[in-house]
């Protein structure tokens, strides 16, 4: 049966744990955006200090469709649903096409008096890493080789988001300074040193935190403090085209990723 309203967790369908799992409703929610402003001089209006994206909430409601004398049956489907959704991981949902929601926090409800048979349950998902819906495919750029030289690419989402760059060696001798911007950030690494063997990645993990590293198929090392102090806190870009400049003595293979972010 095709069902209107399906949720997986981790690749796991909810309505597959038991036939008797009906999902209800689910809220997708809006992203909690806090606000700081200060009061204009002149007796009217304010101006924005700072703006900060904290928490994205999403809540499924669902009942168990067993009768109420089958105490039993109902008490281990809860327990299975609870199970599910402890387990975190990404969220997706049928309401979100394409998207996706990393859970960092689940709220479990409470059973209750399970011979209440047609009571619903919620169960509340929050993301705090990426307060945002996201896209599953990101939006790429790939450059076999370049050297010096500026490329494009369409960023999807309604958001500000951030991008991956992947830079691997290709010339077979050691670069040792490479510049990357992509949109309005740059980043400068001095002393880098990669080597023919390497690829330079900054990357972003589920919890949404930059970080920097020199790889090979053998290890990696960290070359975050490389950076020059001009350098860019993040590459965040914004929806839309953005343009991607390398400024470096010797070809990298590049690539480049940014998956498009949604509030709500």
């Amino acid at each position: 049966m095709i069902l209107s309203r399906r949720v997986s967790l981790g690749g796991v369908q909810l309505d597959e744990i038991d036939e008797a799992v009906v999902i209800r409703r689910v809220d997708t929610g809006v992203a909690h955006e806090a606000v700081s402003a200060v009061s204009r001089l002149g007796g009217f209006g304010q101006r924005m200090t700072s703006q900060h994206w904290e928490t994205l909430e999403v809540n499924v409601i669902f009942a168990i469709n067993v009768y109420k004398k089958d105490l039993e049956r109902r008490r281990d489907i809860f327990d299975a649903v609870m199970a599910w959704a402890n387990a975190k991981g990404w969220l997706r949902t049928t309401s979100q096409p394409g998207k996706r929601m990393r859970v960092d926090k689940v709220v479990l409800p409470a059973a209750g008096d399970l011979r209440e048979w047609t009571k619903e349950y919620t169960i509340t998902f929050r993301a705090y890493g990426v307060p945002f819906w996201q896209e599953i495919t990101p939006a790429e750029l790939a450059v076999n080789s370049i050297s010096n030289g500026t490329k494009s690419f369409e960023v999807g989402g309604i958001e500000r988001t951030v991008a991956d760059v992947t830079a691997r060696n290709i010339s077979g001798q050691t670069i040792a300074d490479i510049t990357i911007t992509v949109g309005s950030n740059t980043m400068t690494f001095k002393g880098l040193n990669l080597l023919g063997t390497e690829t330079l990645h900054i990357y972003h993990g589920t919890d949404g935190l930059l970080r920097i590293r020199a790889e090979t198929s053998s290890g990696h090392r960290n070359v975050f403090s490389l950076r020059t102090p001009e350098s860019a806190d993040d590459l965040y870009v914004d929806p839309g085209t953005v343009s991607v400049k390398v400024d470096s003595k010797r070809a990298v293979k590049l690539t480049v990723t940014a998956a498009g972010r949604w509030a709500s």
